[in-house]
């Protein structure tokens, strides 16, 4: 196997005075011979085996009391010290001088190159007495350990690059050693030894072990991304624990991050500056643009570091804008934000797809909290009452498969009479109590506030194809209201400005007919 890779020089002193007490110390126990029915506590040979370190230590035994263990790497030089005119014995044999084998004419005995089938206890004789007994161990070293993955052999440092999700098996390979070394595993700090194999295969020939532990990781996150997995060699040949370490390069692709200055839900006025940001979290990394969205698909923004900057806002601000980046993995955007620049002089109709309304005189701001108390509906002849749609939340992000809930506030004088939820055009109108496939409107439930009502739809797994825009309108009296809730799918991008004109168009179409259903006035 050639020269091992560190080197350990062992004295071994014994002393053999006329009578030696016994001693109460604890030593090391081996765990006996490979051969099944051989018990421990006999002598080791060259087929002498352990299974872990820790199964080294044992408690004296046989005759001329306890008996002390030293463990040395093969090929050290061990002395024994003893006086003279005494007689050295191995397992019960006696020692007889040879090319390796020196007894001086002080009574030490050198072993000039320790080989495994010294292995076993040592004494000496003087006056027919025994001296202290001395079990020796001769291990053998590994050779340096390394790690294999994919059947390619990896330095120790490398670093390991896989995709988000994928599952990652890692073999640590330690050749040679007697007794089997101890292989642990810890991955980001943590011990996850329990969840590895490890077999240990012993080789006749050469007299030592070749050991392989397996730690597989099942699914990879992006959490694990610049984390250190390491094997940990032990063997008591090793003055400290070897490990064999690697770091991860986990890819995965875009997760955005959006900020707006003034923050969300503040009102946008004409001749203000408003800024967005856009983080972008992925590896590789991956630089975020904005777009502007558009009936024609969408228009680049000049923006730098993910800012986007808007000074002297107007009217032709207007308008949804998204983040988006190209990735090795493909093109990527975020859901859409709204910007409402009031103040121009326009009404909601014409530039709000995020909300219609038939009763309001002006536009409403942004992400801005609607009342639904009458008190904050603004001035209104209450002879000809009044109907308010709020959404409670105008833009929801999910994910495809997951199960989302759309809400809205309906109130009125007098209370609504009717409340329609119109999906995106493909599918059909649903009215509350009422489910279709895999959507449900729930039944009205009363709100916080006299004259207002609750309501909401449930969408089971939802799709890409649910992405859009979901209307609720409600009508009571002679006057009904609308808002337009739009739904962001993050499996697949999706431009509601392309339509917007669509959506306004079957809006407006409703009204009218929920309008002309209604009595003449008196």
């Amino acid at each position: 196997m050639g020269a091992p890779w560190w080197s350990l020089t062992v004295l071994l002193l014994l002393t053999c005075p006329a009578a030696t007490p016994a001693s109460d110390l604890r030593y090391l126990r081996h765990g006996g011979r490979r051969e099944a029915g051989v018990a421990s506590g006999v002598s080791l040979g060259a087929n002498a085996t352990t299974d872990t370190p820790e199964e080294l230590l044992f408690e004296g035994e046989g005759e001329g009391g306890s008996v002390e263990e030293q463990v040395v790497v093969r090929g050290a030089e061990v002395l024994q010290e003893s006086q003279r005119e005494v007689r050295w014995y191995h397992d019960g044999t006696r020692v007889r001088e040879d090319l390796r084998v020196s007894i001086m004419w002080t009574g030490r005995l050198v072993l000039s190159h320790a080989i495994t089938r010294d292995s076993g206890v040592w004494w000496c004789r003087r006056s027919g007495r025994p001296g202290p007994r001395r079990r020796l161990f001769v291990t053998i070293p590994p050779e340096r350990p390394y790690l294999v993955y994919g059947g390619a052999q990896l330095a120790a440092g490398a670093r390991l690059t896989t995709r988000e999700g994928n599952s990652i098996t890692l073999h640590c390979v330690v050749e040679g050693g007697n007794p089997a070394p101890a292989i642990t595993w810890v991955l980001a700090g943590e011990d996850v030894t329990p969840s590895s194999q490890v077999r240990s295969e012993w080789q006749e020939e050469d007299g030592v072990f070749h050991s392989t532990s397996n730690l597989t990781v099942t699914r990879v996150g992006k959490d694990l991304h610049n984390a250190n997995v390491s094997c940990v060699i032990r063997h008591p040949s090793l003055p400290v624990p070897v490990p064999v370490p690697l770091r991860l390069n986990i890819e995965y692709p875009p997760d955005f991050r959006l900020r707006r200055w003034p923050v969300w839900g503040t009102p946008v006025t004409e001749g203000s500056t408003v800024s967005l940001l856009c983080h972008v979290d992925a590896n590789p990394p991956s630089s975020p643009s904005w777009v502007k969205e558009s009936e024609g698909g969408g228009e680049s923004v000049a923006s730098s570091d993910g800012w986007l900057n808007l000074t002297r806002v107007s009217g032709e601000d207007r308008g949804w804008y998204k983040c988006a980046t190209s990735h090795p993995f493909g093109r990527y955007s975020s859901h859409s934000v709204f910007i409402n620049v009031f103040g121009d002089g326009h009404g909601s109709a014409g530039h709000t797809p995020q909300l219609l309304r038939k009763t309001a005189t002006s536009t409403t701001p942004e992400g801005s909290p609607l009342s639904p108390c009458p008190h904050d509906a603004g001035p209104r002849d209450a002879s000809q009452g009044w109907v308010s749609v709020v959404p409670l939340n105008a833009s929801v992000l999910t994910m495809g498969g997951r199960t989302t809930t759309l809400a809205a506030r309906v109130c009125g004088r007098p209370p609504p009479l009717a409340v329609t939820w119109l999906p995106p055009p493909h599918l059909p109108p649903l009215t509350p109590g009422r489910a279709r496939g895999r959507l449900h409107a729930h039944n009205l439930t009363a709100g916080l506030s006299v004259g207002c009502l609750h309501a909401a739809l449930t969408i089971t797994g939802v799709q890409d194809s649910d992405a859009g825009g979901w209307v609720i309108v409600g009508a009571g009296g002679r006057e009904a209201d609308a808002t337009l809730i739009h739904l962001n799918v993050t499996a697949a991008a999706h431009a509601v400005a392309s339509a917007a004109h669509a959506l306004q168009t079957h809006l407006l179409a409703l009204l009218l007919s929920l309008l002309a259903s209604l009595p003449p006035r008196p």
